[in-house]
Parts: structure tokens; C-alpha cells; sequence
């Protein structure tokens, strides 16, 4: 596999050119633990990123709405499971406003 860069922006300008901060995640499939180890030593040391490997029961099944809202996050929460299973992995951005 290839190397993971060494810088990561951590920060990016938002709407009014303000900087704000941004967490990530990279969410694992179970049955990948190859993939899991890749990225958890390839991000260690890099406090804004957490590598997590995925824990659900079964295929699109959050616990109890974990993802919560209705509409158009289930749509989303849909489809990260879907690249989810094809990839292996998903990386998840969330940003403070």
C-alpha cells in the first residue's frame, strides 16, 4: 500500500474566509483489519484524526437512529454504508461552525 502523506489540513477557510476546525474520522469495515492497522499507524500521533473500526451488527443497521435526523441524513447515513462495504473504509468530516 502506499504511504500515507505526512500533512493533513486540519483547518480550512470557511463561507467568510474564517478558519475553523475540522475533525475526521475513518471509519473501518469489521472485516478489514488489514486496513484498519494501515490507517491506525499510518495516522498515529495525528490528534484530529481518529481511526475507528466499525462496529455494527449488520449492514445498515445504526443503533437506535444513531445518525439521527430524517430525509436526507438517512439518504447520507445510506450511502456511507454503501462506500462503507465497496471500499473497505470511509472517511467522515466534520467540521465547527
Amino acid at each position: 500500500m502506499p504511504k500515507l502523506g505526512p500533512e493533513i489540513t486540519t483547518r480550512v477557510r470557511g463561507r467568510r474566509g474564517r478558519l475553523r476546525c475540522v475533525r475526521i474520522f475513518v471509519v473501518v469495515a469489521k472485516s478489514r483489519g488489514d486496513l484498519y492497522q494501515y490507517f491506525a499507524q499510518g495516522l498515529a500521533g495525528i490528534s484530529e484524526i481518529e481511526v475507528i473500526l466499525d462496529r455494527r451488527i449488520g449492514p445498515h443497521s445504526p443503533p437506535g437512529g444513531a445518525l439521527g435526523g430524517q430525509g436526507d441524513n438517512r439518504r447520507m447515513a445510506r450511502n456511507i454504508y454503501e462506500e462503507l462495504e465497496h471500499r473497505g473504509f470511509v472517511i467522515v468530516r466534520l467540521s465547527s461552525e
